[in-house]
């Protein structure tokens, strides 16, 4: 059977769009928004946004009718496991209302959910940003109230980990694996037989530092930190999220303009990139402590995984937990068709999401 297979995944000042024929890319776009209209709250976004992507498939002289499934990034939801699952009426509310949380990408199952309502197609998401499936014991904190959460590079990392379970020739689920997702945020997940079972929240900065997020930090100098200058709960979690790692210690979040700095012998910048790099691998260890050793492989993916520098300078860190393999950059619209297409071939089940 042949599927054509929409991909939207909308960002906060542009949007995603691509055309696949079952696994096969036929066209792909980025539409850049004028800030007049990315700055209106996210209601107010959706025709805009809707009619771009339909003017993109006007242009391809792609008849919206012939597409058979949609398949969206998933948005701040509920933590569920991973999977694929019906834009429910639910889910709408939930996203439509920023029920967990505002993020642009809440419009892309909007928007698909506008494609079904319309053109009578499937609409879905695959393996969202709030994918929690650890196991209970790494969840507890030492205070009371407060619980480890599941947020992280979910579709790319377990996209990641289909492909590399397929090189081996075995399935997701057989195998087990560390991935380091390495971006604007870094995390590092111990994939256990097709669950994640237990990851940091890179959204919150928990882990290594990154080219904008602080990384995990002593608590009692944070604490006075925010005493000292006097932050709220939104201004503390800005620096956390938006003004720590290289933005706090080198003045920019550019990874390649610090790591040429580095390699030109720039002492301080060698300095943020070996102090990352520790990070990372502390990070990746603990990860083989949760994989009781069994770890077969580590994965490195994202943007920052194509600095061979910043491997070669975590590999002799890690080396002795497993063998490496790298697969930069990310793929999430591919990660997204793969997951309708799993769905419409039988493959795989979609799930619903529904009200805990």
């Amino acid at each position: 059977m042949q599927y054509n297979i929409l991909v939207l995944n909308l960002g906060s000042t542009s949007t995603k769009v691509a055309i696949y024929n079952n696994l096969t890319n036929i066209a792909e776009d980025t539409l850049s928004h004028p800030a007049e209209e990315t700055v209106k709250p996210m209601a107010e976004q959706i025709e805009y946004r809707l009619d771009a992507i339909l003017s993109f498939l006007a242009e391809q002289k792609f008849d919206p009718s012939s597409i058979d499934i949609v398949s969206a990034r998933g948005g701040t939801l509920r933590p569920i496991e991973g999977g694929t699952y019906n834009i429910s009426p639910q889910m709408v509310s939930d996203l439509s209302e920023s029920a967990y949380g505002r993020h642009a990408s809440n419009m892309s199952g909007l928007i698909a959910d506008r494609f079904r309502k319309k053109y009578g197609c499937e609409a879905v998401i695959t393996d969202p940003v709030v994918v929690d499936e650890l196991i209970d014991e790494v969840r507890m904190t030492g205070l009371k109230g407060i619980e480890r959460k599941s947020i992280f590079h979910a579709l790319n990392q377990k996209a990641v980990a289909r492909k590399y379970a397929e090189s081996v020739n075995k399935e997701y689920g057989d195998i087990n694996v560390i991935i380091c997702h390495m971006g604007g945020g870094i995390t590092a997940g111990a994939h256990h037989r097709g669950r994640v079972i237990d990851v940091n929240d890179g959204l919150s900065g928990e882990g290594p530092m990154s080219p904008n997020r602080t990384g995990s930090l002593p608590n009692g100098a944070f604490a006075k930190y925010i005493i000292d200058n006097r932050l709220d709960y939104d201004a503390a979690y800005e620096v956390i999220t938006k003004e720590g790692g290289f933005i706090s210690l080198a003045g920019t979040q550019d990874a390649l303009e610090l790591e040429n700095r580095a390699l030109d012998g720039d002492s301080p910048a060698i300095a943020i990139y070996e102090a990352m790099a520790v990070q990372i691998a502390k990070e990746i260890g603990s990860r083989a402590a949760i994989l009781k050793g069994e770890a077969e492989q580590i994965i490195f993916t994202g943007g920052l995984a194509y600095s061979k520098y910043l491997i070669d300078l975590i590999r002799p860190y890690v080396s002795f937990i497993a063998p490496i393999t790298v697969y930069p950059g990310e793929e999430e619209m591919s990660a997204l068709a793969e997951g309708a297409y799993r769905v419409m071939s039988g493959e795989e089940s979609v799930k619903t999401y529904e009200q805990e």
